[in-house]
């Protein structure tokens, strides 16, 4: 007989592969305390990403974390840095910045690839100099805030070029000149880039540059493009970046529409996001001309404020005809008459795996989300049978009654969809015909109810056409979370757990979870649909919130 085998029999190779599906990190750490082997190979996973509060009393214990005696720093990949939440901010700043440079100062060199400050806050310019002498193998950078101008030290530091060798991803956020300056300086130097998103916050902060002179107008280029991108000036000769990816966040492109589509060849583009831009009704068009338009699109995320004429949506459904081979497609419009029609979502019925298409009338009014009526629904449905997320406005349905048949057809809808894991119904049921709200508490306990439900009726029809159900997670809402590290109020979420009975008999419930958690259950990655935050997010009608219906 063949000598039976067990885990720690298994060579290192063979071990590292199995630890590397576990994701969790208190699990990551509880593999590390088994023996020295794992240790070695679990602190690989667990290190790669690192995200620390600083400016906090907790900084005390950076002393153990920092150790030359952790071997866990070497495989430190992602660096994520925020302001700690607390009551009194007295030289918090200070106190953060010191914590920043002692972890600059005793992490090994060259292991970074990426290193991102949060907080809106400006960014020690002292500390950015540091991270660019120690840390040459970058594949991420930023151009944010600093709290002095440092472009000429920068610039002096030992072979400068090496910082900027491995970038394959730019964050620009500028909100001041200085802060333009400051991306030129990585745009220009980041020969190899091949992802970039530009979010203007000049608003945000109260700049007092006017709109007339940030923004392109029908004459001229604008402070933001011309200082930029000022070394591909004349942008009529200038040759084209072949980005991959490209995010434009509350950019005015109705006169700048043109110049990007000099400054960025869209044709190899496989990823945009357009959001909060004005005018991006006019890029969209542009795009839409057979020289512009994308040849191999993956994802589309398009979030508008759509003017009376509905140009945007109009723009969008015809967009959506021309492209193909759509795999993520999101879709949020506010004053909005329609939907995005359903056939130039189903004209990507080959390839799309992830739906989350919205729009409303009012944005601040979760109850004026507009809801495709049952024949679209169907069609999409029935055509995208590849679909694994998908994130839609449901019709009305009462928590303390019987399911109204328009929610139970659009339940009975999602059965042609085979690989369902994640499902978001970002509209809220109601407790009609009762007067009063419900306490949370108790609307949350009938939530599950339903969720209960969407899990029976889902498994219903996976074993009338003989196969197994993979719906996993169930939410409704819309999370208001963008940074922070916990759980949104506006959005409640069920995942498909196990409970055994008397007999021994195993049987499925829906489980309530936080919107942080369900990261680590085994939907995992096939739940990043409920990472999107809506234009509109709004808190369920119960009680104890009666005050914040509204958006939040």
């Amino acid at each position: 007989m063949a000598p039976k085998f067990n885990f720690m029999d298994l060579s290192t190779d063979i071990k590292t592969l199995v630890v590397e599906h576990i994701t969790r990190p208190t699990d990551l750490r509880n593999v590390c305390l088994v023996c020295k082997q794992l240790h070695e190979i679990a602190v690989r996973s667990l290190y790669h990403e690192v995200t620390l509060d600083v400016g906090s009393s907790n900084d005390t214990r950076l002393g153990a974390f920092l150790s030359p005696k952790n071997i866990g720093l070497q495989h430190v990949r992602k660096l994520d840095l925020y302001l700690a939440d607390v009551l009194d901010k007295c030289n918090q700043q200070q106190q953060a910045n010191f914590a920043i440079r002692m972890i600059l100062e005793l992490l090994p060199e060259n292991i970074l690839e990426k290193f991102s400050w949060h907080p809106w806050s400006p960014f020690s310019g002292d500390n950015l100099v540091l991270l660019y002498k120690k840390q040459k193998r970058m594949k991420w950078l930023e151009g944010i805030a600093l709290d002095k101008e440092v472009l000429e030290d920068v610039k002096k530091i030992p072979e400068f070029e090496k910082v900027f060798e491995n970038v394959k991803k730019l964050g620009l956020y500028p909100d001041s000149r200085e802060v333009l300056d400051y991306c030129h300086l990585l745009v220009k130097n980041s020969k190899n880039v091949e992802k970039i998103t530009l979010h203007a916050s000049f608003e945000e902060n109260d700049s007092p540059i006017p709109n007339r002179e940030l923004n392109d107008s029908s004459t001229e280029p604008g402070l933001i493009t011309r200082t930029m991108f000022s070394h591909m000036h004349p942008f009529e000769n200038c040759t084209p970046m072949a980005l991959k990816e490209i995010t434009l966040q509350k950019i005015n492109l109705r006169y700048a529409a043109n110049t990007y589509c000099r400054l960025i060849d869209f044709r190899s583009v496989k990823s945009i996001r357009i959001f909060a831009c004005a005018g991006a009704d006019a890029l969209i068009a542009e795009l839409s001309k057979s020289t512009k338009l994308p040849e191999k699109l993956e994802t589309l995320e398009f979030k508008h404020d759509d003017n009376h004429e509905n140009d945007g949506l109009g723009a969008l459904d015809g967009f959506m005809c021309l492209v193909t081979g759509i795999k993520t497609l999101t879709i949020d419009l506010s004053y909005a008459k329609s939907l995005p029609a359903a056939a130039g979502i189903v004209r990507h019925s080959k390839t799309l795996k992830s739906l989350n298409v919205h729009a409303s009338r009012i944005p601040d009014d979760c109850d004026d989300e507009l809801v495709y009526d049952y024949a679209s629904f169907a069609q999409i449905c029935k055509e995208c049978s590849l679909l694994e997320q998908v994130s839609v406005a449901f019709p009305q349905v009462s928590v303390i009654r019987s399911k109204q048949d328009s929610f139970i057809n659009f339940e009975n809808c999602l059965g042609d969809l085979p690989d369902l894991v994640t499902l978001n119904i970002t509209t809220w049921p109601n407790n009609n015909p009762s007067s009063t709200k419900l306490p949370r508490k108790i609307y949350e306990h009938l939530l599950q109810g339903l969720a209960q439900q969407g899990f029976e009726r889902s498994s219903t029809h996976a074993a009338e056409q003989k196969r197994p159900s993979k719906l996993a997670i169930i939410a409704w809402g819309s999370s208001d979370k963008v940074y922070d590290r916990e759980d949104s109020l506006n959005q409640v979420i069920f995942v498909k757990g196990k409970q055994v009975d008397p007999l021994g008999n195993e049987q499925f419930t829906a489980v309530q979870i936080g919107w942080c958690l369900r990261k680590f259950v085994d939907a995992g990655p096939k739940s990043d649909i409920l990472d999107f935050s809506l234009a509109k997010s709004s808190r369920p009608p119960t009680r104890d919130s009666a005050s914040s219906d509204d958006s939040d």
